[in-house]
């Protein structure tokens, strides 16, 4: 979500495109057997579900936040077609090590958290395509007379929050061993709360993975703390909408505030 926000855009088919994700690689795992495949086969359905996204917001010029809603809807539909609305039970003791195991006493999905924010943090701040990130966002146009191919920046942000909620999916699949229809409603939004509240401006041009590190701990932090609580789930959304307009409304005060200097 971050690279998305930081080009000035956002994806709300990130939470259907989750599920999706389980569906396919759940139904390749329990008739094949094979991790290695089922995971190919999240990470293909990710990718091509961003690259459509990014395709049509690149070259058809739809608004991302119309085109991510649409998606979200469709995938959403394809996932309860192709399940007809039950759930997928899988069973495979090495593939739930993948989200239930342990190494040295720490969570496999820690592991895998930690390596994809710092790949993430590298590619983002010390590649070319990080840098032409930062410069769609900021303004698409200088970008473009710089020399930046704006329309394949835009599939790249798009190819990558696919691929990362495939990799997601594999996690979370490994971690229920049950892909359900309905996985991840509101993902995409406590994305957009992680991202906004590590300071990723919503406008484009400004944040990084670090921040974005930091606010999915908050918000998972405030989630968990809630819950420990036994505040019910719909008090939990509230909160993280509330969250999401109090780091938006700072933001824009504070470009306000920096524009008038």
């Amino acid at each position: 979500m971050t690279f998305v926000v930081l080009t000035g855009g956002i994806d709300l088919s990130q939470g259907s495109l989750l599920a999706l994700c389980c569906v396919t690689s759940g139904l390749t795992l329990n008739a094949t057997g094979n991790i290695p495949l089922c995971i190919i086969v999240a990470l293909a359905t990710g990718l091509l579900v961003g690259l459509i996204n990014g395709l049509i917001v690149a070259y058809v010029k739809i608004p991302a936040f119309i085109m991510t809603l649409g998606s979200m809807y469709i995938v959403r539909a394809i996932t309860l077609w192709i399940t007809n609305s039950e759930q997928i039970s899988v069973k495979n003791a090495s593939f739930s090590f993948i989200g239930q195991g342990f190494i040295a006493g720490i969570p496999v999905p820690v592991y895998v958290f930690i390596i994809i924010a710092v790949a993430a943090y590298v590619f983002l701040a010390h590649t070319a395509t990080g840098r032409y990130i930062f410069a769609v966002g900021s303004n698409a146009e200088t970008a473009r007379l710089s020399g930046v191919n704006v329309e394949r920046t835009t599939i790249q942000v798009f190819v990558l929050s696919g691929i990362a909620i495939a990799l997601a999916s594999i996690v979370y699949l490994a971690r229920l061993t049950a892909a359900q229809p309905t996985a991840g409603q509101s993902y995409e939004m406590e994305a957009v709360a992680a991202t906004v509240i590590g300071g990723t401006s919503i406008a484009g041009g400004e944040g990084g993975i670090f921040g974005t590190v930091i606010g999915a701990v908050i918000v998972t932090v405030i989630r968990n703390g809630l819950v420990q609580l036994g505040v019910g789930s719909y008090f939990t959304t509230l909160v993280v909408g509330v969250i999401i307009i109090a780091a938006v409304s700072l933001d824009v005060i504070r470009t306000r505030i920096a524009a008038n200097k």
